[in-house]
């Protein structure tokens, strides 16, 4: 018997997402379906290995629950597994806005994951999960309110745990990829831009036998499970999506962790290829070389140029040619440099290292660097730049807050360089001095974009005290952003959460002068119609919720770059509970 929900695959493929159909799953179900209401949300509680170890499981059932156990699987990678096109035991009894028929009522969506508070969800899972639930929702003619937890359903309350993330922030996500229409999944770049392809299991050659070198995973030019697992353990430790597959980003981690030029060129793959004699020289602990200080160019020893690469003095692919000069997004996040040295964080508030760490991907980690635009030089979690033409920059500002914090530290990585800063007291622009001679124009500034201040500036984003100062600087602005009027009342009066006020601190650092009158759109038909109290005194969690919703969709409509995925990634942050969508979180 063919069931009714056979729409389940084309719904989400349209909305670009990756999707394998299990056999026989148009024959699967307990029982014809009902009308569909909503989504329901679980995690598997299955192997920490693999990408979808549980998907026999929620095929057959278990010996006290017959199978399926879901119609969909969400796979760690985002590969959505369709196991039914009936009803499934999945909801057991409970009650959500009224409906208490959650089997015949509900689509249910297994994600794999262990339950545990120490298995972090990967952002490719999570994205992938936020567009299905919208495309589906959207498809049954719901609202995101019918997205819920198993947690949320089940009844007796505490009944169920999963998942272990807020539901809240997750239906804010999905409510504004509803309201701007379910945009297509990015998908990963077929090469890079040093035209290496990406790999994923399956794929062969010398390319493949490169990583598993730096890897140190055996070289036998196949890309299998063994070297899947180790790219997802790469990416882990530098918070790249954990998908196992090497695309531009990965290709450009392996390249910042310190692999040789004289070790990359690999014979071709013969499968199997023997082990590398005991007597060659060992790969780089790929792990280790990201917490030591690269060393200094100087006439000796030169930073080069490699075809679309930029080259260490010590060998390591740091940087890509783009454009008018070099970029690198950096290969250290906010959260995973704060885990590695917490002292870099020290007598800065905690809530404000939250909020820092959920944006600065948005713009980079602390290495990034990117000298290929109109602003010369921009350098890490900000972006600080030196500013276009003769204008100053916040770069300066930055700098200046490092010489005067640590002294030392800037003089072994600007001022030995002959680099100096003049700006004023108090000022939050001004300019850089390169021997003397103060960087006021862009014929000055272009000198910037030479190979050899992109390895400075990357170089100096690998000091514990530079990326102190750009802790504290960053948190510094957000007393900028929330001191901002709207409506005569400061935005702190107007936004609590951390959430609200890292996409307040996001815009701001996109258009900061799109900030007040964004939120402000967004504020005032809310006020008008009485659907929020006109004193946020007043307000509660859903309050707020409700301005964040159309805040989003009004920021989506300005001239920001990339806005609504930037607003998901700080969804993100909060579902994995890095930061808090509750009101007054922040205050």
């Amino acid at each position: 018997m063919v069931f009714s929900l056979t729409w389940l695959p084309d719904v989400l493929d349209t909305a670009g997402l990756k999707v394998a159909e299990v056999p026989d799953w148009r024959n699967r179900g307990r029982r014809e379906m009902g009308r569909v209401r909503g989504v329901m949300v679980h995690h598997t509680v299955g192997a920490r290995d693999g990408n979808m170890p549980s998907l026999d499981l929620l095929v057959k059932g278990r010996p006290d629950l017959s199978g399926p156990l879901a119609q969909l699987g969400l796979g760690r990678d985002g590969t959505f597994y369709v196991i039914a096109a009936g009803r499934a035991n999945h909801a057991g009894e409970g009650k959500w806005r009224g409906v208490i028929t959650g089997n015949s009522s509900f689509i249910g969506i297994e994600c794999e994951n262990t339950g545990r508070p120490d298995d972090p969800w990967p952002a490719v899972q999570m994205d992938a999960l936020r567009r299905g639930v919208a495309a589906l929702l959207k498809h049954a003619g719901s609202d995101s309110s019918m997205v819920c937890g198993h947690k949320e359903y089940a009844t007796p309350a505490g009944r169920k745990p999963d998942p272990l993330w807020d539901m809240a922030p997750f239906r804010e996500s999905v409510a504004a990829l509803m309201a701007g229409g379910v945009s297509v999944a990015p998908s990963i770049p077929a090469r890079d831009g040093q035209s290496r392809p990406t790999l994923r299991r399956g794929a062969t050659g010398d390319l493949v036998t490169r990583v598993q070198l730096l890897l140190q995973v055996e070289a036998i030019g196949r890309f299998g499970p063994k070297t899947e697992a180790a790219v997802r353990a790469f990416q882990r430790i530098h918070d790249l999506v954990p998908d196992g597959i090497v695309g531009p980003k990965t290709w450009l981690t392996l390249d910042e962790a310190g692999l040789p030029v004289s070790q990359t060129a690999t014979a071709p793959p013969q499968p199997p290829v023997a082990p590398p004699p005991t007597s060659a020289t060992p790969n780089p602990p790929i792990f280790a070389v990201l917490g030591t200080m690269p060393p200094p160019d100087n006439a000796a020893n030169k930073v080069k140029v490699d075809g679309g690469t930029v080259v260490s003095p010590n060998g390591v692919r740091f940087a890509s040619r783009f454009k008018l000069g070099f970029m690198t997004i950096g290969a250290t996040s906010v959260r995973s440099a704060l885990t590695a040295d917490p002292a870099i964080g020290a007598g800065i508030d905690a809530r404000r290292l939250a909020v820092v760490a959920a944006i600065s991907g948005n713009e980079g980690n602390l290495e990034a660097i990117n000298s290929w635009d109109l602003a010369f030089m921009s350098f890490g979690i900000m972006q600080w730049t030196v500013g276009q033409k003769s204008d100053p920059g916040e770069l300066a500002a930055l700098l200046a807050l490092l010489k005067n914090d640590d002294s030392g530290a800037f003089a072994d990585c600007f001022g030995r360089f002959g680099i100096d800063v003049s700006i004023g007291a108090g000022q939050k622009t001004g300019f850089m001095v390169h021997d003397g001679r103060r960087l006021d124009g862009a014929s000055k500034k272009a000198a910037l974009r030479s190979p050899e201040w992109a390895y400075r500036f990357w170089r100096a984003g690998h000091h514990p005290a530079t990326r102190r100062a750009q802790l504290r600087h960053a948190a510094g602005r957000i007393d900028r952003v929330v001191g901002l009027k709207v409506a005569a009342r400061p935005l702190h009066d107007w936004l609590t959460s951390q959430v609200g006020i890292a996409l307040l601190l996001d815009q701001h650092v996109n258009r900061p002068g799109h900030v007040p009158a964004t939120l402000e759109a967004a504020l005032a038909p809310l006020l008008a119609a009485g659907t929020v109290p006109k004193d946020p005194a007043q307000w509660d969690d859903d309050d707020e919720r409700r301005v964040l919703e159309r805040y989003v969709i009004r920021r989506a409509s300005t001239s920001m770059t990339h806005s609504q995925k930037r607003a998901e990634r700080i969804f993100d942050a909060a579902v994995r509970g890095l930061i808090s969508s509750a009101r007054g979180s922040f205050a």
